[in-house]
């Protein structure tokens, strides 16, 4: 585990949790914490970084199965996703329908994760509507070991994403401002690339996480990274949004991820705080249950006519979805993983006799 990467997570997953804030009070209907999306195409680049990281080699040396691979990524998505979605079947999460079975598609497709694929925000947003960038990764996790040699080259890889930027460029400019949410923020496919990007960031740490950089030096480097990526997020509010949605961020998110994985300096020692470790630990149960609590306190507000000032409510909602991403993590997200690993790990000991007896009747 690369400890500040995981302490990173949470500062991301508290951007997007204040870009939903706008919900409580003006105050948050501004660029400072509507750009907070950014926090969606960080966790992506990571993902791709951090998959490529635990089992590229692993991939290729055979000393793991695409299955395996398949069963752990599961096993990781899956348990919490279904608790999160029955929940808000339940309270009566956002969804449009016109009849039952109009209904019963909509939870089919959140069941699998498919919702992004369909370019209406019924769809990609209904029920618990973080879930949609699940749909997004579920689609790396399936490719990832499919395409493995081709993303162990590093020049083919920086090809295919010199050739995809000005293409995707293109595309996003002829695209009409009411379809770029669909087809450019939440759209699997087209956010795949930042995916790729971040499985070639780990091709370069490969190369030179080795390398000697003094701590002044390491200091520096992610001092700079940090100016950077703020340099990016406080201008952006000048680049249309379809850009934002995803490449505009590649160049600043990258450096932060890469500059950070070395852990050489002074800042890396900082967030690799053990509170903030934990944090990123459970930043998968915060991002999925923290509209859930926003969205029940505005009904609430709403019911009981409640004139709270935004200093109180927004840390009151950020305390409580704390304590229940702590709870959701150690008592439910880490039990449940390792009992869908067990399980699956059970039916391949049980399958592989009769894979066995046919080899040998086959021969």
């Amino acid at each position: 585990m690369i400890n500040t990467l995981t302490s990173l997570r949470i500062f991301f997953a508290l951007m997007v949790f204040g870009a939903h804030c706008y919900v409580l009070d003006p105050y948050f209907d501004a660029h400072f914490f509507k750009e907070g999306f950014v926090g969606v195409s960080f966790f992506f680049v990571l993902s791709g970084f951090i998959i490529a990281y635990n089992y590229q080699e692993k991939l290729l040396k055979k000393a793991t199965t695409k299955h395996t691979f398949w069963i752990a990524r599961i096993a990781r998505i899956y348990p919490l996703h279904l608790l999160t979605l029955l929940i808000a079947a339940c309270i009566g999460g956002y969804v449009q329908y016109s009849d039952t079975v109009d209904w019963i598609k909509h939870f089919a497709a959140s069941i699998f994760l498919l919702q992004p694929f369909f370019p209406h925000a019924d769809y990609f947003f209904s029920f618990n509507s973080p879930s949609w960038s699940l749909g997004c990764e579920q689609l790396f996790y399936f490719c990832f070991p499919l395409i493995i040699p081709f993303l162990n080259n590093r020049r083919n890889l920086f090809i295919t994403l010199l050739i995809c930027l000005p293409v995707m460029l293109t595309a996003m400019y002829l695209t009409g401002d009411e379809q770029i949410k669909a087809y450019w923020y939440v759209n699997p496919i087209t956010r795949l690339p930042d995916f790729l990007v971040g499985v070639l960031l780990y091709q370069f740490y490969r190369s030179l996480h080795n390398k000697k950089i003094s701590y002044s030096t390491g200091t520096l480097l992610e001092a700079g990274a940090i100016a950077i990526f703020l340099l990016f997020y406080l201008c952006a509010a000048d680049i249309p949004k379809v850009y934002r949605y995803s490449c505009y961020y590649w160049l600043p998110v990258s450096l932060i991820i890469f500059i950070f994985s070395l852990q050489r300096g002074g800042i890396s020692r900082l967030v690799s705080n053990r509170f903030l470790i934990i944090g990123g630990e459970i930043s998968y149960s915060f991002y999925l249950i923290h509209l859930f609590i926003i969205l029940t306190y505005t009904k609430m507000a709403v019911l009981y006519q409640w004139q709270i000032p935004w200093t109180i409510s927004v840390p009151t909602i950020f305390c409580i979805t704390i304590i229940l991403s702590l709870l959701s993590y150690y008592y439910f997200e880490k039990p449940a993983n390792k009992w869908v690993k067990r399980i699956f790990t059970k039916k391949t000991i049980i399958n592989q006799p009769h894979e066995i007896i046919n080899k040998n009747t086959t021969n």
